[in-house]
C-alpha cells in the first residue's frame, strides 16, 4: 500500500506543471495571445504575465536564470500569435528601501530586460517598451517585502476588441472566445 501511494505521488509530482515563475513559451502566448470578448461583459480585457526575472542583488544585472526565462519570452514574443502586438515591460520591487532608488531600480531593470530582449534575442525593438513601477503597484501588498513583489511584468498593449464575427452575432461560446476563434 505504501509503494502505491509513493508511485500515485510520484506521478503526480513528474504531471504537474512546471513552477508558475518558470513558465515555458506556450504558457506565456496563451497568457499574452489576442483575445476576443463579448462587449456586454464590458471592462478593459488586459492580456499580461508576471516573471520572476532575476537580478544580482541591487542591480540591474541578470541572472542566469533570468536569461533563461527570458529565451522563452523571447520565443513565445516572435510567435506569429503575438508577431503583431507590441508590449509594456514594467520593473517591479518590493517596498524595502527608498521608494526614489525603487523607482529607479525597476526602471533600469525593465530597459535591461527590453535591451537583452531586442540586442541578445531577436525581438523587435519597436514592439518593446520599459517602463518601472517601483514599488507602487505591489502583488503582495500584505507583504510588501516579499521576492514576489520583485518581478517583471510583461503587458500586450494592442487593444482588444471584439471580432466582427461578434459585432453580426452579438452571441458566441464561452469556450470559443477563450480560444480566440
Amino acid at each position: 500500500m505504501r509503494r502505491i501511494a509513493l508511485l500515485t505521488t510520484a506521478l503526480l509530482i513528474a504531471a504537474s506543471p512546471a513552477h508558475a515563475a518558470d513558465p515555458d513559451a506556450n504558457e506565456i502566448i496563451r497568457s499574452l495571445a489576442p483575445i476576443t470578448y463579448l462587449p456586454k461583459h464590458g471592462g478593459k480585457p488586459r492580456r499580461a504575465i508576471d516573471l520572476e526575472v532575476r537580478f544580482e542583488s541591487g542591480s540591474a544585472k541578470l541572472t542566469k536564470s533570468a536569461r533563461s526565462l527570458l529565451a522563452r519570452l523571447a520565443t513565445a514574443l516572435k510567435d506569429q500569435r503575438l508577431a503583431a502586438s507590441r508590449f509594456e515591460v514594467a520593473g517591479h520591487t518590493d517596498a524595502s528601501g527608498k521608494r526614489a532608488y525603487n523607482q529607479k531600480l525597476s526602471e533600469r531593470r525593465a530597459r535591461t530586460v527590453v535591451a537583452f530582449l531586442a540586442n541578445s534575442l531577436g525581438v523587435k525593438r519597436s514592439r518593446l517598451t520599459a517602463s518601472g513601477k517601483g514599488e507602487d503597484a505591489l502583488k503582495d501588498p500584505l507583504n510588501a517585502n516579499s521576492s514576489a513583489n520583485r518581478r517583471v511584468e510583461i503587458i500586450n498593449l494592442t487593444p482588444v476588441k471584439p471580432t466582427a464575427a461578434i459585432k453580426k452575432s452579438g452571441e458566441k461560446k464561452a469556450n470559443d472566445i477563450l480560444m480566440g476563434k
